[in-house]
């Protein structure tokens, strides 16, 4: 009988691509250390968009976010798209989503605070009632209105109203940082790895499946299960990169205003916490993630239990990173340091190159041609990334010469791009003088920008010129020519 390949993506949001075991030996990830080590980290991967809904579509579209349309949260991607389920569903893939999507807003028009109706929310597609494509989903978001909210109500009323009364902080909560009393087995995490579970041991193997596991953390509020945090309890945090004040006061101005209206973390000004404080919530951001590496061990098992994980194609990623103090800041927003864009990629798959860390770049764009291309599928027409199997076969040492990474908040005056090459980058601001580029060979940390300096104008001009022929190039090639004229 032919060996299905099923496909499991796993994504966590805002987590950055420093933040496990075989990267930092301080941070506890044994299931991510050993699915490095069965597969490809991609040390250079980078995030479609600083923000979560823009890069989200993007990883399911192939389609960059000012095409795809879903250009920052708030904004839905659009119904029309052909995501990778409905590509799947060509090769008769079972769909399976369970966690956060967030394809569409979570709370409700005109900047209401107030969720968005879950019915609505979670809505099936006009064409074909899927959402967008899944055959089954299961979605918990970050406001964790909807499916998950009832299971734990069904599980624990006592604990279900102490959550949607204070989300169960702790009596020293400070800010968006404490340790969580609730037990582990009623967590959100778990919750999302029981899903996934069920969805793989009920699954009939004779058709391939397509699993998307999707964490809603290490996303703030940083509240892990105390057991969790305790781990990290003696851990000494290393300082974060400092800002610079002399470059602070070059930063354009409306990234200062950018939290006027609606949710915007970051600005322009950096943060006013004491050193104890990030501290504790980079221990917490630690335990967050590694509460999320024992539940990806669980789902492994399940794969395992069911005979199928041998012939599983992994890949796991995040949707953006976490500024973690970094420059002075917390969060996510328009910037475009490597905390922040810098993403974990990890493929492995039958056949694929094992224990290889390749410094090839990568984009979002490129996990749907990828996956295609691994099943013995030309990516259709109008998928605008490239397919990393010449790498993940050990044919090619890279595909692609740089990245590129985009926020875009034009309606608060903020547009924003970031090139990406093997040794530069290049941020340019709509409608600013100002800008930046670093030499990352040189800078790793960031910490001495280029963009007025003189010696370094040629190189400026050069990566000008690669920007524009990556936006060129990267317009919508939809609709296909399909006449002589």
């Amino acid at each position: 009988m032919e060996q299905k390949t099923h496909i499991w993506l796993i994504t966590t949001d805002q987590m950055r691509a420093d933040v496990m075991g075989f990267v930092n030996k301080e941070i506890h990830t044994p299931v991510l250390d050993k699915l490095a080590e069965e597969g490809t980290v991609f040390n250079h991967a980078y995030c479609a968009s600083p923000v979560c809904t823009p890069s989200r579509a993007s990883i399911f579209t192939g389609r960059y976010p000012h095409v795809h349309g879903a250009w920052n949260i708030g904004v839905s991607l659009d119904e029309n798209e052909v995501t990778l389920c409905d590509h799947l569903k060509k090769r008769d893939y079972k769909t399976i989503g369970v966690g956060k999507m967030h394809f569409r807003p979570q709370c409700k028009a005109e900047f209401s605070r107030e969720p968005e109706d879950v019915v609505f929310r979670d809505r099936g597609r006009a064409e074909d009632g899927t959402y967008y494509g899944f055959d089954e989903h299961h979605i918990s978001e970050d406001n964790l209105v909807g499916e998950y909210l009832d299971w734990l109500r069904a599980r624990d009323p006592q604990v279900a109203d102490r959550f949607n009364l204070d989300r169960y902080r702790s009596d020293d909560a400070a800010g968006d940082v404490w340790e969580s009393d609730m037990p582990q087995e009623l967590h959100q995490t778990y919750w999302i790895a029981e899903k996934s579970i069920e969805a793989i041991i009920a699954h009939d193997q004779d058709q391939p499946l397509f699993l998307w596991t999707s964490f809603v953390d290490p996303h703030h509020p940083f509240n892990p299960p105390r057991a969790f945090a305790e781990l990290y309890a003696d851990l000494e945090i290393k300082a974060p990169i400092k800002a610079d004040p002399e470059g602070m006061k070059l930063r354009p101005e409306h990234l200062a205003r950018q939290s006027d209206r609606g949710y915007w973390p970051g600005g322009g000004e950096a943060h006013q916490h004491d050193e104890a404080h990030i501290s504790r919530l980079t221990r917490n951001y630690y335990a967050m993630i590694s509460f999320i590496d024992e539940q990806i061990g669980h789902i492994q098992e399940a794969w395992r239990q069911k005979g199928l994980y041998d012939n599983v194609l992994v890949v796991f990623t995040s949707d953006h990173g976490e500024l973690l103090g970094d420059h002075g800041l917390l969060y996510k927003g328009p910037w475009f340091y490597e905390g922040l864009t810098r993403i974990p990629m990890i493929i492995r798959g039958p056949g694929m190159v094992q224990g290889l860390t390749t410094n090839a770049l990568m984009e979002h764009v490129d996990i749907v041609p990828t996956l295609l291309r691994a099943i013995g599928e030309v990516p259709p027409y109008g998928v605008q990334g490239v397919s990393q199997q010449e790498v993940l076969m050990g044919h090619k040492l890279q595909v692609r010469d740089s990245a590129l990474t985009s926020y875009d908040a034009h309606d608060r005056g903020i547009h924003a791009k970031c090139l990406r090459t093997d040794r530069y980058k290049l941020v340019v601001f709509a409608n600013e003088k100002y800008g930046e580029m670093y030499d990352l060979e040189d800078d790793p940390q960031e910490s001495r920008n280029l963009f007025f300096d003189p010696a370094h104008h040629a190189e400026k001009q050069q990566l000008m010129e690669k920007l524009v022929q990556r936006l060129m190039l990267d317009q919508d090639p939809l609709p296909e020519r399909r006449a002589r004229w």
